[in-house]
């Protein structure tokens, strides 16, 4: 080797020692040939060491990374003592080369993405969760999610009605904090940090799969909720359902209040669902028994029978009578009474007697008729009723009852209008009273007539 060769190398040699003092330790690690990580990744690591400043995570890489002490005050104390050396863990990437070159992870965050995560999967299945609620903000409500704080619209909340006033929708939302809603993902945003969720669509959710449990026809118990003026709203779990009106009973009710009240518990029979509207309909009349099965044991053509007016039409007057049946008593068959309107003789609640005229199984109607009660049956039954009533009410003449009245008055005109005239008796004067037995003769009968 020539001097001049020597002299070249040893040249290389100085440049590239003073190029090494030249570089930091970053730098250094830079240099080697493996995968960078990045901010943000989520890396799989085995924990090296623990101390009270940090825990030492290997990552698989020629670099291990550092999980300060400020990352492990997040963590909940249970959870930093369960952690131990040869422990799997995930870490997230704070920073891939801080200015000592050291590659920084943290626990909590990377519990945060799998937080995300989830939140994510459960917004695809449309997942309801239970969250409770940790604060409020001007806009609606905080819950804890994990490790997450998410958000709930005012408008999202079922307890807090649209249009509420300032004062009052704060003092509303402050009677949230601490309870426990239902809740759905309906916003996740990692990059904004959003989490977004919603009672009301949970709510719709749940109802959405109530319904697809449920099955026309079978039985199921459940409360009322409210009643309105066409029917009783019943929850059977969760979802709503209908009794109208017309099926709350076998007998005619004119408002749902007749029969139940809010908070009763009722068995009902599932008549129709509808998803897409999210209705169902309920019937509680076709799970009692049907009295006209057994008709014939109760009544006949012919009998009289004590009810109760249950409601009043142009046409007529409807009847409750015993055993869970209803009758008609048209207004042709009320004209003893003299009304052109059912509304002038009696009002809803009072007991009348009524005769039956005719029961059509087919159609299931009875028809009923006041005309044909006799006065006497009508006394009669007038005086059991009054006979039964305590002190002075047991003395009350039957004649002041004004149907009562109305009828016997008729009727005593109808028989005067009847009754034979009576001739006018024949005096004696003018007449010949010389026989001995004092009876006209008859020659003075003939010119008296």
């Amino acid at each position: 080797m020539t001097v001049n060769t020597l002299s070249s190398t040893r040249d290389a040699l100085l440049r590239a020692e003073t190029a090494l003092e030249d570089l930091d330790f970053g730098e250094m690690l830079a240099a080697y040939d493996y995968d960078q990580p990045r901010r943000s990744d989520i890396l799989k690591g085995t924990i090296m060491m623990i101390d009270d400043s940090e825990i030492i995570v290997d990552v698989g890489l020629k670099q291990d990374g550092f999980v300060p002490r400020a990352d492990l005050d997040r963590l909940s104390e249970e959870l930093v003592e369960s952690l131990e050396v040869g422990q799997e863990i995930h870490v997230f990437v704070l920073h891939p080369n801080n200015r000592d070159g050291q590659l920084i992870l943290s626990i909590n965050k990377a519990l945060q993405q799998e937080d995300w995560l989830r939140a994510e999967e459960m917004m695809n299945n449309g997942e309801v969760i239970e969250a409770t609620v940790v604060g409020k903000n001007r806009g609606g409500l905080l819950v804890s999610f994990g490790r997450l704080t998410g958000f709930v619209p005012q408008s999202h909340v079922v307890a807090i009605p649209r249009g509420m006033q300032s004062e009052q929708l704060s003092d509303a939302k402050s009677e949230l904090v601490s309870e426990t809603l239902t809740l759905t993902v309906i916003e996740v945003d990692r990059r904004r940090n959003r989490l977004i969720l919603s009672e009301r669509a949970a709510r719709q959710a749940a109802r959405q799969q109530r319904m697809l449990e449920l099955e026309v026809g079978t039985v199921v118990t459940g409360q009322v909720v409210s009643l309105v003026d066409f029917g009783a709203f019943v929850d059977i779990g969760g979802v709503d359902g209908l009794i109208h009106i017309s099926n709350l009973d076998r007998n005619y009710v004119s408002h749902p209040s007749e029969i139940l009240s809010v908070g009763d518990e009722v068995e009902v029979r599932i008549d129709e669902i509808n998803v897409e509207r999210e209705r169902i309909s309920l019937n509680r009349a076709a799970l009692q028994p049907d009295p006209w099965d057994e008709i014939d044991e109760h009544y006949s053509i012919g009998d009289l029978v004590t009810g109760k007016v249950s409601n009043i039409a142009d046409f007529g007057i409807f009847v409750e009578i015993p055993h869970i049946l209803e009758g008609l008593v048209h207004i042709s068959e009320m004209s003893t009474y003299g009304v052109t309107d059912p509304a002038d003789l009696v009002t809803p609640g009072d007991e009348i007697l009524v005769r039956i005229l005719d029961i059509d199984r087919t159609k299931q109607r009875i028809s009923l008729s006041v005309d044909a009660v006799t006065v006497a049956e009508q006394e009669k039954w007038m005086h059991e009723r009054i006979k039964d009533l305590p002190g002075e009410f047991a003395e009350v003449d039957m004649a002041e009852s004004p149907a009562l009245s109305t009828e016997n008055e008729k009727k005593e005109e109808i028989e005067k209008e009847v009754e034979p005239e009576i001739e006018t008796p024949i005096t004696a004067e003018g007449m010949d009273t010389s026989e001995a037995d004092g009876q006209p003769n008859d020659e003075t009968l003939e010119e008296t007539l």
